[in-house]
C-alpha cells in the first residue's frame, strides 16, 4: 500500500471493510471487489452509494452502507462547525502561496509600522481581540497586490488553452466547469493532472460507470417518466431512486404504479433502458397486465450492437485508423483548415449522443470525403 495510509488513518472502521493489495497503490472493496485508487474517505463514499468519486457498491451490506453514510454525514458536520468557529474567532485559512510569501519577505517595515511574522516564516495566528484591533494593512495590501498578479497569469494560461483548442467562450458557463476549478485550488500546490493514458482508461471507465445512471447535480438517481401520445411527449414525473436503483422488484413497483396512475386501458407499450434491473421489471409488467407490451429502449440496444461489431477486428482496426486521421488533422490549427477547405466545410467529425454511434458517423464522414482527403494530402 500507499505510504500515504498512516497509523492514525488505519484506526478508521472503514478498514475492516478493505482488502488490501501488497506493492500496489490502490485498495478493494471486500463486498464487490472494486478497485479504489482513492482514500478511505472514497472508500466510504463507495459503501455508502453517494456517487461520489466512483461507482456505488452493488452487494455491500446495509449495516455498513449506514455506518459509512453515518460517519459521511458526521464529518460533513464537524467540518462545517469547524469552519464557522474558525471565522467567528477570526481564524481564517491561510493559503500555501501567503506562507510562502511570509517566509519569503520576513518582516516588512516603513516608519513606524511593520508587520511581523513567526521565526517559522508562518504568519501569526489571529485571536479573538484582534477583531477589536487595528491591523497593519502592509502585509495585507501586497499579497492583495501578489494575488490580483498570481490570477491574472492563472487567467491568461487558461484563455491560451482555450484558444489553442477552439474552445467557445461559453465554456465556462458550463455547470462542470467551476466544480473543476473547485478542486484543483483546493488540492493546492503540486497537483499532478490526469495523463491522457489515466483520461481514456480508468477515469473514463468510472464516469461511464456514474453514467449510466441518471444523476443530477447532487448526484441523485433519478428515473423520469415521459409520456407518448398523438398529441406530443410530455413529462410525467422524476422520482429519486438512488437507493433503489439496481432493485428490480422497487422497479417494477414503479412502472406499475405509473401504470395504474395514468390507467391501464391508456397504455399500449412501455419503454426501458436494457440494464437488467428494468428487463426484470419490464417482464414482470407483462405478465400482471396483459395487455400492454414492454420493449427495450431501441438506440441503447443499437448502442450496444455497435459496441459489440466495434470490437471485431476487422472493425477495430479500421475505426482505429479513421480515429488517428481524425485526431491528427483537428490537432492541427492549419491541416484542419485546409482540410476544410478541400472538402468545402463539412466537417470530418460528427459528434453524436453515444460514443460508439460518434465512431462510427465519423468513418461514414471520412468515407463521404475520401476523394477530397486523397487531393489534399497527396
Amino acid at each position: 500500500m500507499s505510504s500515504s495510509n498512516s497509523k492514525n488513518s488505519r484506526k478508521d472502521f472503514v478498514w475492516k471493510y478493505v482488502i488490501e493489495v501488497a506493492r500496489e497503490q490502490y485498495l478493494r472493496c471486500k463486498f464487490c471487489n472494486q478497485r479504489c485508487t482513492g482514500g478511505v474517505n472514497r472508500l466510504k463514499h463507495h459503501l455508502a452509494g453517494t456517487h461520489h468519486g466512483m461507482k456505488p457498491c452493488n452487494k455491500v451490506s446495509e449495516d455498513a452502507r449506514l455506518e459509512c453514510k453515518e460517519a459521511l454525514a458526521n464529518f460533513k458536520d464537524q467540518k462545517s462547525k469547524r469552519n464557522e468557529l474558525l471565522q467567528e474567532i477570526g481564524i481564517g485559512p491561510t493559503s500555501m502561496h501567503e506562507s510562502a510569501l511570509s517566509k519569503t519577505i520576513g518582516t516588512l517595515g516603513s516608519g513606524s509600522g511593520s508587520v511581523s511574522v513567526s521565526g517559522s516564516g508562518e504568519p501569526i495566528p489571529r485571536g479573538p481581540m484582534d477583531k477589536f484591533t487595528a491591523s497593519q494593512p502592509r502585509q495585507t495590501t501586497l499579497n492583495s497586490k501578489w494575488k490580483q498578479e498570481e490570477r491574472k497569469e492563472v487567467c491568461r494560461k487558461i484563455d491560451r488553452f482555450m484558444y489553442s483548442k477552439g474552445l467557445p467562450f461559453n465554456t465556462v458557463n458550463d455547470p462542470y466547469w467551476f466544480p473543476m476549478i473547485d478542486v484543483v485550488a483546493n488540492f493546492g500546490p503540486g497537483f499532478k493532472p490526469p495523463s491522457m493514458h489515466e483520461l481514456r482508461t480508468w477515469i473514463l471507465k468510472e464516469e461511464v460507470n456514474d453514467l449510466n445512471g441518471w444523476t443530477d447535480g447532487k448526484s441523485r438517481c433519478l428515473i423520469n417518466f415521459l409520456v407518448n401520445s398523438p398529441t406530443g411527449t410530455w413529462f410525467m414525473k422524476s422520482i429519486d431512486a438512488s437507493d433503489t436503483i439496481k432493485n428490480g422488484e422497487l422497479m417494477f413497483k414503479y412502472l406499475d404504479e405509473v401504470v395504474e396512475e395514468i390507467g391501464e386501458e391508456n397504455v399500449v407499450q412501455v419503454i426501458t433502458d436494457n440494464a437488467s434491473n428494468y428487463v426484470n421489471a419490464g417482464m414482470r409488467l407483462m405478465e400482471k397486465r396483459r395487455k400492454l407490451w414492454w420493449t427495450p429502449y431501441a438506440a441503447h440496444c443499437i448502442d450496444s450492437m455497435l459496441e459489440d461489431i466495434r470490437k471485431l477486428n476487422v472493425h477495430a482496426t479500421t475505426l482505429s485508423r479513421a480515429r488517428q486521421v481524425v485526431k491528427f488533422i483537428y490537432g492541427h490549427t492549419w491541416v484542419l483548415s485546409l482540410m476544410r477547405t478541400f472538402t468545402k466545410n463539412h466537417e470530418l467529425l460528427r459528434p453524436a449522443i453515444t460514443r460508439f454511434a460518434t465512431a462510427f458517423l465519423t468513418l461514414q464522414s471520412l468515407y463521404k470525403q475520401k476523394q477530397a482527403l486523397i487531393t489534399m494530402f497527396s
